[in-house]
């Protein structure tokens, strides 16, 4: 069964039990390489369509997705669920459908991601020459129908190329980059991969030192800015507020927020990032926008019921749940990438994290562990890797406390980065703890 018959069958199997309904599905077919121990070990396949259901009646709401080829199933037991729900106060009516149909579509992604054949990657990046290597290469092919009864039938196509490389030097060194696209990129990957490379390399050649806990100055590499920022984002979806998992206030819309050289674009219309979309998951057109614009909060990211709730306009980024980016994009500041470590002068480079969580949402307090490359620098140039520390304080003042942002900018997406992201390296003032 094809989407707009799967769709179709939905439909009228809900008409008459529900008024108020958005349905979304999503088939994918991807592939993906693991690479271990420096050498391609395991490849997967999959093809799967999911059901995403928004179903609203006399003031209930429920969502409920589904991995199924049963419409009937689906259908009953969100209904079941419907029926038992007490009316909410975030219920607001569905707003008119008002997107449009994309289709952004590389051949050479689909035909690899509904083969399976990878051969011609694997030859294209020299993954076999690679050596004392670990990490994952993603391509994918997603069709998509949302279908609402706020007039919505809306279609959409697109692939994606994203992965990313950890490499191994010695005992103790190793770097980590990532990329992404919605095309067959192998010198982007390539980028990536010398990137990390050279992470490894600089690091190993590098006497291992102790660093010490205090406040430095940090050149944050994109991988981390990635995976910070996208927490300043969702700080920034009407939804983290009224449920109060942000630090951002609604009375902070229009006021300097963090630092004046900060700006931070959601736009689901770059056609180079994976989060290409012209519609919503309630089928209202997507758009271009500033959630920081040189350090004022520009905007708050809203779907129909934060807007409704929070006194603004949908901003057409409504996802199944709540309101989120597509895709994130800093715009650059001024300083050469070869001329980082100069500007940073004494300080550290820290390439990459994990493991980041918050103490309180409210004040956005949080830690995150470095991993992979942990340079000190001293008068602009490397003289010591460490391995991992913390970076500790609270997102608010990170972002107040930028004083430098790279001029290339590097397109980022890997488990820790969900969201497609375009970064530069930022440096900023903030407090590492050793470990």
């Amino acid at each position: 069964m094809n989407l707009e018959e799967f769709a179709k069958k939905l439909v009228e199997n809900i008409k008459g039990h529900v008024p108020e309904y958005i349905v979304q599905l999503e088939a994918e077919n991807s592939v993906m390489l693991k690479l271990a121990n420096g050498k391609p070990s395991v490849t997967q396949s999959w093809s799967e369509i999911s059901v995403n259901l928004y179903f609203a009646k006399d003031g209930k709401m429920t969502v409920s997705s589904f991995r199924t080829s049963s419409p009937d199933e689906a259908i009953e037991k969100s209904i079941q669920i419907l029926d038992k729900l007490t009316p909410s106060p975030l219920y607001a009516p569905l707003p008119e459908s008002n997107g449009a149909p994309y289709w952004l579509v590389d051949e050479n992604v689909k035909e690899m991601a509904i083969s399976g054949d990878i051969s011609q990657m694997i030859s294209d990046l020299s993954l076999t020459e690679l050596t004392n290597s670990a990490g994952a290469i993603t391509l994918s092919y997603k069709s998509q129908l949302l279908a609402g009864s706020n007039g919505a039938w809306l279609k959409g196509e697109s692939t994606s190329f994203q992965g990313y490389l950890r490499i191994f030097r010695g005992d103790d060194a190793s770097g980590q980059w990532s990329w992404t696209s919605t095309r067959y990129e192998p010198g982007k990957a390539k980028k990536a991969i010398e990137k990390a490379v050279e992470l490894a390399e600089t690091c190993q050649s590098l006497p291992q030192v102790k660093l010490e806990t205090g406040n430095y100055k940090v050149l944050l590499s994109p991988m981390i800015v990635g995976n910070l920022l996208q927490y300043v984002t969702m700080a920034a979806s009407g939804a983290s507020m009224i449920f109060g998992m942000s630090f951002f206030r609604p009375d902070d819309i229009k006021q300097p927020v963090a630092s004046e050289q900060l700006s931070i674009i959601d736009d689901p219309h770059n056609e180079d990032l994976p989060g290409y979309r012209l519609f919503d998951d309630e089928g209202i057109k997507t758009f271009r926008k500033h959630i920081l614009n040189r350090g004022i909060l520009e905007n708050i990211l809203h779907n129909s019921k934060t807007a409704r709730l929070l006194g603004g306009e949908t901003t057409g980024n409504a996802g199944i749940i709540q309101p989120t980016p597509f895709n994130i994009i800093v715009e650059p500041g001024d300083i050469k990438e070869e001329e980082l470590l100069e500007a940073l002068g004494d300080g550290i480079y820290a390439t990459n994290n994990w493991y980041t969580r918050f103490q309180n949402y409210v004040e956005g307090t949080f830690s995150t562990v470095t991993r992979d490359a942990l340079l000190l620098v001293r008068g602009g140039k490397p003289v010591g890797c460490s391995k991992r520390a913390r970076i500790t304080g609270s997102l608010r003042d990170l972002i107040r406390n930028i004083v430098g942002l790279g001029k290339e900018l590097w397109p980022i997406q890997w488990w820790e980065v969900s969201i497609p992201s375009l970064l530069p390296h930022i440096i900023v003032k903030t407090r590492i703890t050793a470990e």
